[in-house]
């Protein structure tokens, strides 16, 4: 497995024609995904590299290219919208990583049935829009719902918002359809599921797939604040115990509504374009139920709010509103970093109190989280558990990076103590895979690739591989105790700190910026330039990744690169959906200032 020959490139251009590119600005872009590793880490995961990026329309087209794959040795990485951190997406081996950008309907609705049947390359959010045209809408969908796939969130797993009625996502996938390794199309379904999801694509590469959907109707929402970790247990618990008809139930830290309340605000045409909604610093959960049930539900819930073990108080309706408005924008604290360490876990909702209040206590940097609420749980009881997504902010291109990262380490030892597990395997995780996945789960599904995958062609070294960078994560572990200090030694002052100066001509706030984008991808979808051309550079997204790695000097201007800037339409339509409120359009206007009236560069043709 290694370089493509002129012969297979051939093959590739032949077979996808413009659907196909081996531009090197593109192939780099299409091999990282949002996770940023330390720089003395790296280089155990290697330098991912693409050696190509194909855009498959169809089923058929996918047979060919892992039949040809597979006689060839050409690793494939299959690639969503790269809305994960864990290294899923990484062509570790090289290869031809696949882009569904193409494969993105919606291919029949079932009202009757509520049903669904997707292409892997949908985003939720459009997919979504389709369903409303039908009256129906997601049973659940996960907190990247602007701009995660289908495909996505099945190879990836997980629970989003609708996980309290709805459960993990797996429980909500009726069947998919798979090219396995050998090129031959299975249907998946009840148990035999288990092989793809959260697989990766591993074990196969999923076309198409069938989902439970349910009648939208109008909802209701409301905001409980709650002091403490062990109240806000104690609060849920108390809801759980009432069987209450609630869809959706999530909630944020203090310190999440703390740096919410410091964040910048979203600019349209140079103007704020929301209210500034000062947030109390408390444990805010967020609760979402239908109307029809409202009356109920609200009656039932002020009666858990104000026990001998809680003193909860109903905050506004135009907190409650807010906070359900922008629960997409969790990132938003990104931009005063500008980078986040990530942390990610699993935690029985009976040990959350004891898990958040031991984090406040062992981790000294600020520790951003939301916490997702699933009823069923996956655990052999079926327990109630909660998903969180914990954030620490930092700064990637400093040395205390390194020291500020092992604490996630930290925090998935905590949730582990409390009966908790890593949020997710991928690369960075998959020797934890018998703990993630179970141990069961994880021999069957390693038996199971062998038969699927016998020249070993689907993202190798995912999921249940034995990579490098994961095997150093559990030796990390070990020595976790002792590298504790050194991350709550390091000095973090929170809030947009603009270069004394441009970076390599970047203008300063411009640089800040560049890391500060979550490469959440929101404004990919809706960026015309993109939609028009179809690969990454053309995408706000792929510019600010572009911009590090100018200001870090590993790529230079082009004319490529150049035309990629000057061609934006200044439509403002990324502004809008950024999850990290970044003046997208006019950053883009300084640089083309830059470009054009100090470095004397155009766009080619110039007309």
């Amino acid at each position: 497995m290694g370089h493509l020959s002129a012969e297979q490139i051939h093959w590739l251009e032949t077979t996808f024609g413009d659907r196909m590119t081996t531009r090197r600005v593109e192939r780099k872009l299409y091999s990282h995904d949002v996770g940023e590793m330390p720089l003395l880490i790296k280089p155990l995961i290697g330098t991912p590299m693409a050696d190509a990026i194909v855009q498959p329309e169809s089923e058929a087209e996918i047979v060919a290219l892992v039949k040809w794959a597979a006689a060839n040795h050409i690793p494939l990485t299959p690639r969503g919208k790269a809305t994960s951190g864990y290294g899923g997406v990484l062509p570790v081996k090289g290869g031809v990583v696949i882009d569904f950008f193409r494969m993105a309907k919606v291919l029949h609705v079932d009202v009757a049935a509520q049903t669904a049947t997707l292409q892997p390359g949908i985003v939720w959010e459009n997919a979504d829009r389709e369903l409303k045209k039908h009256g129906m809408t997601l049973r659940t969908y996960p907190s990247s719902y602007p701009s995660a796939t289908a495909g996505g969130w099945l190879a990836q797993g997980g629970a989003g918002y609708g996980a309290f009625e709805a459960g993990w996502f797996r429980d909500n996938v009726i069947s998919a359809r798979v090219v396995l390794g050998n090129g031959e199309v299975g249907m998946f379904d009840g148990e035999g599921l288990d092989m793809i999801y959260e697989a990766e694509g591993i074990t196969g590469i999923i076309t198409e797939m069938t989902i439970k959907i349910m009648p939208e109707v109008p909802l209701d929402i409301l905001s409980i604040g709650c002091p403490d970790a062990h109240e806000l247990q104690h609060l849920l618990e108390g809801f759980m115990e009432c069987n209450l008809p609630i869809w959706s139930m999530h909630f944020i830290n203090p310190r999440m509504a703390a740096l919410k309340n410091q964040a910048p605000p979203m600019m349209h045409q140079g103007h704020p374009v929301e209210k500034h909604i000062e947030l109390p610093e408390t444990y805010i959960t967020t609760i979402a139920v239908r109307q029809t049930d409202s009356e109920m539900v609200r009656a039932k819930l002020a009666e858990r709010m104000n026990t001998g073990k809680c003193k909860a108080t109903l905050l506004s309706d135009e907190i409650a509103q807010h906070e359900w408005a922008n629960r997409f924008r969790i990132m938003t604290v990104k931009r005063l970093g500008p980078s986040l360490v990530p942390a990610e876990v699993v935690v029985p909702l009976s040990g959350l109190g004891a898990m958040l209040s031991d984090v406040e206590t062992k981790i000294a940097q600020p520790v951003v989280k939301e916490g997702v609420l699933i009823r069923q749980g996956r655990n052999p009881k079926g327990e109630p558990e909660v998903v969180i997504l914990g954030f620490i902010p930092a700064d990637q291109r400093k040395l205390s990076y390194n020291f500020v990262f092992p604490l996630s380490l930290t925090i998935a030892r905590i949730a582990e103590k409390y009966g908790g597990r890593p949020y997710a395997t991928g690369l960075y995780y998959s020797k934890m895979a018998p703990k993630i996945l179970g141990a069961e789960r994880a021999r069957v599904m390693k038996e199971f690739k062998a038969k699927a995958d016998p020249a070993g062609i689907l993202n190798p070294g995912k999921v249940i591989g034995n990579a490098l960078i994961s095997n150093a994560l559990i030796a990390a572990n070990a020595f976790e105790p002792l590298l504790r200090p050194f991350g709550n030694a390091v000095s973090t002052d929170v809030g947009e700190k603009f270069p004394d100066k441009p970076v390599r001509g970047i203008p300063a706030d411009v640089a800040w910026y560049a890391y500060a984008c979550s490469q959440c991808g929101y404004c990919v979808q809706e960026c015309d330039q993109y939609y028009g051309r179809g690969w990454e550079s053309q995408s706000p997204r792929g510019k600010w990744y572009w911009l590090r790695e100018f200001m870090e000097g590993r790529e230079k201007w082009d004319q490529f690169m150049v035309d990629t800037f000057l061609v934006c339409t200044t439509c403002e339509l990324c502004n809008l959906r950024c999850s990290a409120s970044l003046p997208i359009e006019s950053s883009w206007m300084k640089l083309r200032g830059k470009l054009i009236h100090e470095d004397g560069k155009m766009t080619f043709p110039p007309f």
